[in-house]
C-alpha cells in the first residue's frame, strides 16, 4: 500500500461531518486519496522516459466535485458509507490528478451496486443513490464552497448521478449556475438534442478550452462499435418528442477533428482490485511498469469523435506511438469504458486549468 493511503480499516475511516456526510476526499482531511503522490514516469512517443513530480495546486480558483463509478464489492442493493479499498483506489486513479488544478471533494454515497437490476427494487436503489449524492452536494455548497467555481467530475454511475444533479440542481438554479465552470462526465450516455441544446436548458457540450458552463462527455472504443456495444447510443431515439444523440466531445480537440491524448495510469494503488487499474484495465495485456506511482503516455494515442450510420457517437482511439496496445475490457461491447477518464486525464487537467483561468478573470 502507498504511504498515507487508507485501505478502509476502522482506524483510518473518515468521520462523518456535522451534516452526516462521509467525505472520501476533502481538503485538509488525513489520508486523502485525492492528494496521493503524483510522481509520474512520462513516456514520449519514441519511447524515451523521464520523471515529473506534479504538484497539488496552491489555493486554486475552483473546486472539483468528484463522484466515483460503481466500484464496490458490497452485495446489497446500495452500498453503505464505509470507505473500502476500492473507493480509495478509484479516487487515487481517477480524481487525484485533478488536484493539480482544483481542490477535490469526493463524497461517499450509497452507490447503486446493480444487484437489483431487473427487479422491482431497481428504481428504489437508484433513488437512494441519487438522494445520497444530492445530500453531499447540498452539504458541500452550504459548508465548503464559499462562492468558488465548481467543476463536476464523474465516471460511469458517477457521471449518471452528476448529469441528474446538473439537470435538477444546477441548470435552473442561477445562484449555482453562476459558479458552474464545467462538467467532465465520461463513460455514460449523456444525451443532447440533434437540433441543439438539451436535455439541459442552458448547458451544452464544450467546444473550446476557453468556454465555461459546458460539459465534456465521451465513450471510447478502439474500433467502430458493433451492434452489441453498450455505450454511445441512446436507448431511445427521442426524448420529449425530439431526436437525440449521445454527446461525444473530443477532449483532445473540443472544436472537432483529431488530436493527441495525454494518458495517465496508476501502476501503484491501495488495491489493484479495481477495473481501471493498470493490471485490470485496458492495459492488462501488457501492464506497464515504472518506479513511480504513475505512468504517462504523451501523444501515444490519437482520438476522434465518430458518428456511425447505426447511431453510435463515440470517441475512436488509435495507437500511434511506442505505447501499449489498448484492449477492450471485459469484451468488445464495453470498449475502453473502464479507463475512459485515464485515457485523457492529462488533456482534461489542462482543460480545467484553462477554464479556471477564464472563470477567475470573469469573477475578479
Amino acid at each position: 500500500m502507498l504511504a498515507g493511503c487508507s485501505a478502509g480499516s476502522s482506524s483510518t475511516q473518515p468521520r462523518a461531518d456535522a451534516a452526516g456526510i462521509v467525505w472520501l476526499c476533502r481538503p485538509g482531511q488525513a489520508n486523502d486519496p485525492c492528494t496521493a503522490s503524483l510522481d509520474t514516469t512520462v513516456v514520449e512517443p519514441d519511447g524515451h522516459r523521464h520523471v515529473i513530480d506534479y504538484e497539488d495546486a496552491k489555493d486554486p480558483p475552483v473546486d472539483c466535485f468528484y463522484v466515483y463509478p460503481n466500484i464496490s464489492h458490497q452485495l446489497g442493493n446500495n452500498t453503505d458509507l464505509q470507505v473500502d479499498p476500492q473507493e480509495t483506489a478509484i479516487a487515487q486513479l481517477e480524481a487525484s490528478p485533478f488536484s493539480q488544478v482544483c481542490r477535490v471533494f469526493a463524497p461517499m454515497y450509497r452507490s447503486d451496486t446493480g444487484q437489483a437490476t431487473g427487479t422491482a427494487s431497481q428504481t428504489a436503489a437508484s433513488r437512494v443513490a441519487s438522494a445520497s449524492v444530492v445530500s453531499a452536494w447540498n452539504d458541500y455548497l452550504t459548508h465548503y464552497n464559499d462562492g468558488r467555481g465548481i467543476v463536476l467530475i464523474g465516471h460511469s454511475e458517477g457521471s449518471g448521478q452528476l448529469a441528474q444533479l446538473l439537470a435538477e440542481h444546477v441548470d435552473q438554479v442561477p445562484s449555482v449556475r453562476s459558479r458552474f465552470v464545467s462538467a467532465i462526465l465520461t463513460g455514460a450516455d449523456l444525451l443532447v438534442y440533434k437540433t441543439g441544446f438539451g436535455p439541459f436548458k442552458t448547458i451544452g457540450p464544450c467546444t473550446s478550452v476557453t468556454q465555461t458552463g459546458c460539459v465534456v462527455g465521451y465513450n471510447a472504443y478502439t474500433q467502430t462499435p458493433q451492434s452489441d456495444a453498450i455505450f454511445g447510443k441512446p436507448s431511445t431515439p427521442e426524448f420529449h418528442g425530439l431526436a437525440v444523440e449521445d454527446v461525444c466531445t473530443n477532449p483532445t480537440s473540443l472544436e472537432g477533428g483529431t488530436g493527441q491524448l495525454i494518458s495517465l495510469y496508476r501502476t501503484q494503488l491501495a488495491t489493484e482490485d479495481v477495473a481501471g487499474s493498470s493490471s485490470e484495465g485496458i492495459l492488462q495485456s501488457n501492464p506497464p511498469t515504472s518506479s513511480t506511482p504513475w505512468i504517462e503516455y504523451d501523444d501515444g494515442y490519437n482520438a476522434t469523435c465518430v458518428l456511425t450510420n447505426s447511431g453510435y457517437h463515440v470517441l475512436i482511439v488509435h495507437r500511434v506511438g511506442r505505447v501499449p496496445t489498448l484492449t477492450a475490457t471485459p469484451d468488445s461491447a464495453w470498449g475502453l469504458h473502464v479507463d475512459d477518464p485515464n485515457l485523457a486525464i492529462g488533456n482534461l487537467v489542462e482543460l480545467i486549468r484553462s477554464e479556471s483561468s477564464v472563470y477567475f478573470s470573469e469573477h475578479l
